[in-house]
């Protein structure tokens, strides 16, 4: 599997990530409504940071990991997440991930087997871990998408920590089926003078 991750150095991913973002539109933590926004909504990335360490400390009192919900979108949300502490095996099968690198490093597992999966409300699946899984290192502005239905899995090493924006996108589709939607070519390079 081809990700974003392996087609471009760090400097065009970070701004590319940091281009995504922008367009995808972010909200701080007064904006963050239950209610579908139909506004667009600026990104403040040092905001996101502030509120990543306040989910971070969170994290650490707790199991390991937090997350907020910062907006709902007609098709997609947004949220933040904090990890101190690896986390078990998880599958969406109605939604894709998008995950942002706010500050801090791991791994994200994706693909393989999901060992001891447990089928939960609205196609969330959750394991103990992956098998035969495809490691990821993310570093602070790398981004990486899950399409919908891939396990995957986090991973922090002793010590490591990572804040994360991540953005998941309803996959649409008739009676399960997804539509396959082709990007257009890139654009031609530039003229040579």
């Amino acid at each position: 599997m081809k990700d974003l991750l392996g087609r471009w150095g760090r400097p065009a991913r970070r701004l590319a990530a940091l281009a995504f973002i922008g367009a995808a539109t972010v909200m701080s933590a007064q904006s963050a409504q239950s209610t579908i926004q139909t506004q667009p909504e600026a990104l403040n990335f040092d905001a996101l940071a502030q509120q990543g360490k306040a989910l971070l400390e969170q994290a650490k009192a707790g199991n390991g990991s937090a997350s907020i919900t910062l907006a709902n979108y007609n098709g997609h949300y947004t949220m933040l997440s904090a990890r101190t502490q690896s986390g078990g095996g998880e599958l969406h099968k109605h939604f894709a991930d998008f995950l942002i690198v706010i500050d801090g490093e791991g791994t994200e597992l994706t693909g393989g087997t999901m060992i001891d999966g447990k089928e939960g409300p609205n196609g969330e699946v959750r394991g103990t871990r992956l098998d035969g899984a495809t490691p990821h290192v993310l570093h602070k502005g790398d981004f990486i998408h899950i399409p919908a239905g891939t396990p995957h899995q986090a991973i922090e090493a002793p010590g490591q920590t990572i804040t994360m924006y991540v953005i998941k996108v309803e996959e649409r589709g008739e009676a399960g089926v997804t539509k396959t939607l082709v990007a257009p070519p890139p654009p031609p390079p530039p003229a040579k003078n």
